[in-house]
């Protein structure tokens, strides 16, 4: 009970400031969200007991910052009444609800529910792990080699007893974060079938990407908590921001109305994600390949459909 209103008033001093953005122009407005997002971010610390949040690791940190993004950037460009007082409400349970999830008693201490009795342990743990190094014996100043043992591959957190919340909270948050990077770009969302200029449209690209590789990042530890799977998880974020940045310059350029763009980028993810955590080649993988299909068919729909709505 404690946890659960130590989350709601996370999510209603977040939203408290996210919807201030509305009355900012776009370049105080960009700075706002992002001191808004770290403050979201960095709330995450002090309940998992660590108060110097640069020391923590950031895998709890990316659903809350996107859900403080999000209400941000959807505050700036909605009318005051009534949706700037609907996006204060759903931001604030979006971020309580982020924040519950991934800071819950129950996701803290899943290593140590998950961990077999010691008798269990015993039996099939593997042999510990020793690093051996030379010590000098002071009593012969001879050297004499001493075994350490050596913790291999601690996870930084440990797995998510909840992935499949985890990833539609995601998947939730990657769409309202394109809405909210189109609504801090003036016309990013095209409501009046204008095009960006070269700079404006950089800001959108620079945006979706670094929304697209966060979800990326929170998407691949799930699979990958570990400290030395963080290049994975890099690597990840990578390849999600760069094709994300490269779908949002061709389809932004196509003058797409409203929200096709943001839901078409949010179809990328969800495509993306198959593609990573899929065991398989995917040429071997026919339930794939026709997921893949019946979602490039749709997303073709999609864009014609855009395209004559131009006219």
């Amino acid at each position: 009970m404690q946890h659960r209103n130590v989350a709601r008033e996370v999510g209603l001093v977040v939203a408290s400031l996210a919807v201030l953005v509305h009355w900012l122009d776009q370049a105080p407005a960009l700075l706002a969200t992002v001191l808004i997002v770290a403050t979201a971010a960095a709330s995450t610390g002090p309940v998992v007991g660590e108060w110097r949040p640069w020391r923590m690791p950031l895998i709890p940190m990316v659903l809350p910052a996107l859900a403080a993004f999000s209400i941000a950037g959807i505050a700036h460009i909605v009318t005051p009444v009534p949706w700037l007082a609907i996006d204060f409400v759903v931001g604030w349970a979006a971020v309580a609800s982020v924040f519950s999830l991934e800071t819950a008693s129950d996701v803290l201490n899943a290593a140590e529910a998950s961990t077999p009795p010691e008798g269990a342990v015993a039996a099939v743990a593997a042999p510990p792990t020793v690093r051996l190094r030379p010590r000098r014996r002071a009593e012969f100043d001879l050297p004499e080699i001493v075994a350490e043992p050596v913790v291999v591959n601690r996870p930084e957190l440990p797995p998510h007893p909840h992935p499949l919340a985890v990833r539609v909270a995601a998947m939730s948050l990657a769409f309202l974060g394109f809405v909210a990077a189109g609504s801090l770009v003036p016309n990013g969302l095209a409501f009046d079938r204008q095009s960006l200029s070269t700079l404006r449209l950089a800001e959108y690209v620079a945006l979706n990407a670094a929304i697209a590789g966060l979800v990326g990042y929170r998407l691949a530890s799930l699979a990958s908590p570990h400290r030395f799977d963080r290049i994975i998880r890099v690597v990840a974020f990578f390849q999600y921001a760069v094709v994300m940045a490269f779908a949002t310059a061709v389809l932004r350029s196509l003058d797409l109305p409203r929200l096709f763009v943001p839901a078409l980028l949010t179809l990328g993810i969800y495509v993306l994600t198959d593609l990573h955590e899929s065991s398989d080649s995917i040429t071997e993988n026919r339930p794939l390949l026709q997921e893949l299909l019946v979602l490039g068919v749709a997303a073709f729909v999609v864009i014609v459909w855009g395209l004559a709505q131009q006219g």
